[in-house]
């Protein structure tokens, strides 16, 4: 259109806004991507790339593995209200239909992301984890993380596809003419406008960002931070536009406290692995480790530790974690050849972790965990054991810009902005994960392309 730099400006270079702007540029319109970091991807990079899928009858044709009977929509969502549910507080979220949604296209999704020449492969079933999911083949990138690895893919296709990536360019302001939003304000050394018929805002949470922290969940204030970048922007952006917010204050997830090393509450997805309190027991189910930070609140604790064996410690994600942090967490990493030692190590009552560690092994010998329930990797741990101490930490929020069903930002009436879009956890009305990140780009673009 006449007086305009592009047909698409989307502010935020993460997951979603990369997704988006790839799926816009492939169907025909021109972008604009901008980001205030000066490299793309985000808090993506240190991914090990987990993607959950549902695997339908209605999207059989892009199915990525077959193990076990065809999952249904209403038994995914009796899976995801469970998990979802615990915790959760008045708010209007989850959108379910937005979940119902997202997940039907998690595997057209992968499908789509094959074909920038990432190999998905499957690492867990939903009886693991209560979903599906793959994750890209690392067998071949040496030292570097399946996150970054996607990053770069997606980073050289949109060069081929002619998007004009712009780092290191801050959004300062929406630009308005009557209700519409028309532009952006940026600042990328110098001020100027940039001017498009639709904006993407796909900026991510707040959980970097003191200052909201403490005006929505003041309970974060103390804890530590393992996200940077994410800084709100796209919050205040909206919100300087009239947009209507929700949920700023509240989470329907118990996984927004997380451990401060990349990836380190998830290692219990992949090998056998024991969580323990700093009392020496254990507290949780280790497949769910995204909740262990919560749970170890409620227990009145702010710190846990994780603890594996060699088979875990040569683990690309848990080897690469531990190299390239120890030497700033030196407190916090113990070896040991016996369970006296690493107890002295951490600091826990030795007699208390051996009955632990007994008690594991029972359940291990009787092939159940009737203790938490444990369904993946019920392994005995062999010596030598790492142990990492792992704290409460802030890493995603919830909540944030309301949209309609085609991700069209709302106002306070529940009008739809003439030109304002949302996409990713900026927007987080259902859960703030790969998939969701993915998805809602990948469908948002085409669909913003076609206007």
């Amino acid at each position: 259109a006449a007086g305009t730099d592009a047909d698409l400006i989307i502010i935020g270079a993460g997951l979603s806004g990369m997704a988006c702007a790839r799926s816009a540029a492939e169907n025909g319109a021109s972008v604009i991507l901008i980001d205030k970091a000066p490299f793309a991807g985000s808090t993506f990079q240190t991914s090990m790339g987990n993607v959950s899928i549902l695997q339908i009858a209605d999207n059989e044709e892009f199915w990525q593995f077959q193990d076990g009977p065809e999952d249904t929509m209403d038994d995914f969502i009796a899976r995801y209200t469970k998990a979802t549910e615990t915790g959760k507080v008045d708010a209007p979220y989850p959108d379910y239909d937005r979940v119902k949604a997202l997940m039907a296209a998690s595997c057209e999704t992968i499908a789509w992301m094959e074909e920038l020449g990432v190999d998905f492969q499957q690492s867990f079933t939903k009886e693991m984890v209560g979903t599906d999911t793959v994750k890209p083949d690392a067998s071949n990138l040496g030292d570097t993380l399946p996150g970054a690895f996607v990053v770069e893919q997606l980073v050289h296709s949109l060069d081929n596809l002619g998007v004009d990536l712009r780092l290191s360019t801050e959004a300062l302001e929406l630009i308005t003419e009557g209700d519409a939003v028309v532009g952006v304000r940026v600042d990328d050394g110098t001020e100027s406008e940039l001017r498009a018929p639709v904006v993407v805002l796909a900026t991510g949470g707040f959980a970097d960002n003191g200052e909201m922290v403490m005006e929505y969940l003041p309970e974060w204030a103390n804890y530590g931070q393992m996200v940077h970048g994410c800084i709100g922007e796209g919050h205040k952006l909206a919100a300087a536009a009239g947009a209507q917010m929700f949920g700023m204050d509240s989470s329907f997830e118990r996984c927004n406290l997380m451990g401060d090393i990349p990836n380190c509450t998830t290692w219990g997805y992949w090998t056998p692995i024991v969580l323990v309190l700093p009392n020496g027991k254990r507290f949780i189910e280790e497949a769910q480790s995204h909740d262990a930070a919560q749970a170890a609140v409620d227990a009145g604790y702010r710190q846990w530790w994780s603890i594996f064996d060699q088979r875990a410690f040569e683990a690309r994600a848990i080897a690469h974690s531990v190299e390239g942090n120890i030497k700033s967490h030196e407190d916090v990493y113990v070896k040991a050849d016996t369970l006296e030692d690493l107890a002295v190590g951490m600091d826990v009552p030795v007699e208390t972790l051996k009955a632990t560690f007994a008690r594991y092994d029972e359940l291990v010998a009787g092939g159940e965990d009737t203790d938490f329930g444990k369904k993946a990797w019920l392994e005995s741990l062999q010596p030598p054991y790492h142990a990492l101490k792992l704290n409460v930490c802030r890493y995603k929020t919830s909540g944030g810009v309301m949209c309609g069903p085609n991700n069209q930002v709302l106002d306070m009436n529940d009008a739809e902005i003439p030109g304002l879009y949302a996409a990713g956890a900026v927007a987080l009305q259902s859960f703030a994960s790969v998939s969701a990140c993915m998805a809602t780009g990948y469908y948002t673009g085409e669909t913003l392309a076609a206007l």
